[in-house]
């Protein structure tokens, strides 16, 4: 019993030795891993953040090529383009009477007549007009034939006076001692008479003059009166005739559930018929609020209808709603309706109803030859834009005009020629990485990552 004990105390010692041994060499083979995981990770990383210097510049041809920016929109058919021949505003303000009606369904060409009104009123007032201007004219004879007899009697007044006068003062008696006193006062009367008559007669021929320069103004007042008048009375004659605004096909727009008839009155904005335009037809789209800022009259659409497909339909916006409304009650999305016309149609005209559907893209900027290149390619240095063209191994900065720029990509309408290359984007930018410093904690204030850089 002693010796097995004192042997069991010998070898637990070295069971214990072989225990740490074991320990203290898995320790070195995972530091030896942890190095060499480390080394590989950062190659690794090394290699995908390499410096954009070892990169290539990406690089594009330049070729001219259409450009548009179109916004897609939905809508239906409303029908054909009509339009309506109201009746006229005359100076009486009241209404008028119908003389005549194109006969329903008339096919009709522009300026070919459609209504006509009972112009004997008018008729009588420009009479009246011209009688008033004929009146006039024969006024200003007679006034200018009274001022010249009265210029002409005038000077023979003054003419007489002026040889009295001249008499008077020739006899004149003067020596007392050869004519009585009151002879020499009564030829002193009859000279300060003689001018005095004189003077009178100046100032007559004046005041003459004056009254005929008045009534020669009061009646070119009137005469510039009754042209006016004559003018306004041919424009209500003309009015009266109302003609077809285009070609197409005549129709009465109905009132009170029944046709307009001769004899009938119509007032000021009336409208007894309507030319349907035969070659245009009408439809309404729906554009998304927020597709719709460059949306405006006369922009091009493009239509498609579902029935039919093989076809495509152009036509133009002739107005744009003012506010943009929901379609659906409750829908947080809304929509800009337009009227447009169909031009081309014409063909389809039986093929095409009222309320199909049709689908339709606004072209808001349409560009026939233009280069086309990705938004990156184009920089702005303070007022220019710039591209980068390749010249040699390096690259030059040119000042461009651009245009409109949709999804990516921008139209350059001048500043480079065909077939030169650019760059596709700032060949001068330069990316370099950082990597974090796994053995120190980061510290507030800091990051890492990514970052551009201009030389």
């Amino acid at each position: 019993m002693t010796y097995r004990s004192e042997l069991e105390e010998i070898r637990r010692p070295a069971g214990g030795r072989t225990a740490r041994l074991a320990v203290l060499v898995a320790l070195a083979l995972g530091v030896v891993a942890a190095a060499g995981l480390r080394q590989r990770l950062w190659s690794r990383v090394t290699r995908v953040l390499a410096t954009a210097e070892e990169e290539p510049i990406p690089t594009q041809r330049l070729e001219k090529v259409g450009f548009r920016i179109e916004v897609p929109a939905a809508g239906e058919i409303v029908g054909l383009e009509s339009v309506p021949v109201p009746t006229p505003n005359t100076r009486s303000g009241g209404g008028l009477k119908v003389a005549w009606l194109v006969p329903e369904g008339s096919f009709v060409k522009a300026r070919d007549p459609v209504v006509r009104f009972d112009s004997s009123d008018a008729k009588l007032n420009l009479e009246k007009q011209e009688n008033t201007l004929e009146s006039n004219q024969e006024r200003s004879k007679v006034t200018g034939w009274k001022q010249s007899t009265d210029e002409m009697v005038l000077g023979i007044d003054r003419t007489d006076a002026e040889k009295q006068y001249q008499y008077a003062v020739t006899v004149m008696p003067q020596d007392e001692t050869i004519f009585s006193k009151w002879d020499i006062i009564e030829a002193k009367i009859n000279a300060g008479f003689a001018r005095e008559r004189i003077d009178f007669l100046s100032n007559k021929g004046r005041v003459q003059r004056r009254i005929a320069r008045s009534d020669q103004q009061i009646l070119a007042i009137e005469k510039n009166r009754a042209q006016a008048e004559i003018a306004i009375a041919r424009a209500t004659l003309d009015s009266l005739e109302l003609r077809a605004p285009k070609a197409g096909l005549a129709l009465y727009r109905r009132d009170m559930r029944r046709d307009p008839q001769v004899g009938d009155e119509s007032w000021p904005g009336q409208v007894l018929v309507e030319v349907v335009d035969l070659e245009a037809l009408q439809a309404r789209i729906y554009v998304l609020e927020r597709e719709a800022g460059s949306l405006a009259a006369g922009k091009e659409v493009v239509i498609r209808l579902d029935s039919i497909p093989e076809k495509e339909f152009h036509g133009t916006i002739r107005m744009v709603a003012a506010l943009a409304q929901p379609l659906e009650r409750n829908s947080p999305l809304k929509y800009f309706a337009c009227e447009v016309t169909i031009r081309d149609a014409r063909g389809d005209i039986k093929r095409i109803k009222p309320g199909m559907a049709l689908r339709a893209d606004v072209v808001l900027e349409k560009y026939d030859s233009c280069f086309v290149v990705p938004a990156s390619a184009v920089t702005t240095k303070g007022s220019e834009t710039l591209v980068h063209v390749k010249q040699g191994k390096t690259f030059a900065p040119r000042p461009v005009k651009v245009g409109a720029a949709s999804h990516g990509q921008v139209a350059i309408l001048g500043g480079v020629a065909e077939r030169e290359t650019i760059a596709m984007r700032n060949p001068f930018e330069t990316r370099q990485a950082h990597l974090p410093d796994f053995g120190k904690a980061p510290q507030p204030g800091t990051g890492g990552g990514m970052r551009f850089m201009m030389r």
